[in-house]
């Protein structure tokens, strides 16, 4: 009876197995049902350029017109590549299965059109893949996005070719296992490779990747940025201001298109370079790219050396002075002196000034709001040593409430009150020149400063300074704090 009862019971469990075997073999051919590696069979042409090559040849950075694109575009379409990058997307529906985006440096770079019977093979790659692919170039576009090829395949992924794919399948492993490949460093690394073959990066090529009008993140940018971070640059742009303050003396904006764009920043041996140059100076200046900001101001530049002025080198410059100098040495002062000492003219309504006049006054404002104006040409049109009468600096205030302004001071006072809100008094010149007005949401930045300290801040002009009250200025925001040196007791 025992024997009988383990021989029916093996005849079943044999059964068993057959039939999980047999199901599971079916489940194995639907799955690669049409899956098929290239037989060879049929000829294609493979041109041997990398994605770099042809990069450089239609991408942003060509040298080449429109025209000559075209007719180099021509002697690539319909050929075939194969290059290794990193699954950017995949097809988000169903319905939109046969498409994966690739990137090669920043973003996608080239689209992958997949046929019906590569459906299984597009199911085994995920976002963030490293993969090798084939495909044939299609069209050419004039963005990120740059190539769209069709007939694509994928012979490897994260290294590990279809075949062993398909093959660990058949045997029962695991389809997925997590990508060896990093792709924030695979792009940083395609970045860096592109960068290299620079020498000088251009400013237009770097505000077009890292600029407000990028769609790349603020967090993407802040990685790719690593890699610009110390780069040696050579650039040409125009004085937009010089340090807003005696304590600020060691920075100056430099504008490429509109506002500041740029942010020079000296050290102690740079003091003379920044004295030879004026607002609206066009200077030729080289330096190492520091701080991101990804804003109309783009970054910083430190190690910086001016070479040019005008069309005049910096020596040629200094020559030209120093002779000066030595020409007017004996020259008495009497004339400045006067001008000096001249007294003060109680102007009437009637004796209004020119620059009280709408048309002459020239309010730079850039791109962001801010309007480029420091503190101490501001306090010069109403601040008490102006001559104005009290109408006519209202008069001209008009032209200047509700624009907002980037100023460095010290801080004098800070707090908030049940009624006044989130304040802080602010130094320039002498006692508290400004009162800054802060939302609430503020208030772990502003009571998180000491009395002494230096920041960097922007608001809204509100009121103009009286004989005794400081500047209002609202909306206020605190962009950099320079903490006070600490003294001994």
């Amino acid at each position: 009876m025992l024997k009988r009862t383990l021989l029916i019971s093996g005849i079943l469990s044999s059964i068993l197995l057959i039939s999980t075997i047999i199901f599971a073999k079916e489940e194995l051919s639907s799955l690669f049902e049409g899956f098929r590696f290239p037989t060879g069979e049929t000829t294609v042409e493979f041109v041997t350029e990398s994605f770099d090559d042809l990069c450089n040849i239609f991408g942003n950075y060509s040298k080449l017109t429109e025209s000559q694109k075209k007719d180099s575009w021509n002697q690539y379409k319909g050929k075939y590549v194969r290059w290794t990058g990193v699954v950017n997307y995949k097809g988000l529906t169903n319905d939109d299965w046969n498409r994966a985006g690739i990137r090669h440096n920043i973003d996608t770079n080239v689209e992958l059109i997949f046929g019906d019977d590569k459906k299984s093979i597009v199911k085994m790659i995920n976002k963030g893949d490293r993969i090798t692919y084939t495909g044939k170039l299609s069209s050419l576009f004039d963005r990120n996005l740059l190539f769209k090829l069709e007939n694509a395949n994928i012979e490897t992924i994260n290294d590990t070719t279809a075949d062993e794919l398909v093959s660990n399948m058949r045997k029962g492993i695991s389809i997925y296992s997590p990508p060896s490949y990093n792709p924030e460093t695979s792009a940083d690394l395609g970045l860096k490779e592109s960068l290299e073959e620079k020498n000088i990066l251009t400013f237009e090529g770097l505000n077009e990747v890292f600029g407000k009008n990028s769609s790349i993140s603020q967090t993407r940018k802040e990685e790719l940025w690593n890699y610009y971070r110390g780069k040696d640059v050579e650039w040409q742009g125009v004085v937009s201001y010089k340090g807003l303050g005696r304590n600020d003396w060691s920075r100056i904006g430099i504008r490429h298109n509109v506002g500041a764009n740029i942010e020079l920043r000296f050290d102690e041996d740079g003091k003379n370079l920044i004295e030879m140059v004026k607002k609206e100076d066009k200077i030729t200046y080289t330096g190492k790219l520091a701080e991101l900001f990804g804003r109309n101001l783009l970054c910083s530049i430190e190690d910086v050396d001016i070479k040019m002025i005008g069309d005049k080198t910096v020596a040629e410059i200094e020559k030209a002075a120093s002779a000066s100098a030595q020409s007017e040495s004996g020259t008495d002062n009497t004339t400045e002196a006067e001008v000096i000492k001249e007294p003060e003219i109680i102007m009437e309504e009637s004796m209004v000034p020119e620059v009280t006049k709408r048309e002459d006054i020239k309010i730079i404002e850039t791109v962001d709001g801010l309007i480029e104006i420091s503190f101490e040409e501001l306090d010069a049109l109403f601040g008490k040593k102006n001559r104005m009468t009290e109408s006519q600096k209202d008069k001209l205030w008009k032209e200047y409430k509700d624009k907002y302004i980037r100023w460095a001071g010290e801080v004098i006072s800070r707090g908030k009150g049940r009624v006044s809100g989130l304040r802080m008094g602010i130094k320039h010149t002498e006692g508290t020149d400004v009162e800054l007005v802060f939302a609430d949401d503020k208030e772990g930045l502003v009571l998180g400063t000491d009395k002494g300290d230096k920041i960097t801040y922007t608001g809204k002009l509100v009121t103009r300074r009286g004989y005794i009250l400081p500047y209002k200025l609202e909306d206020g925001n605190i962009e950099n704090i320079l903490k006070a040196p600490e003294t001994a007791e």
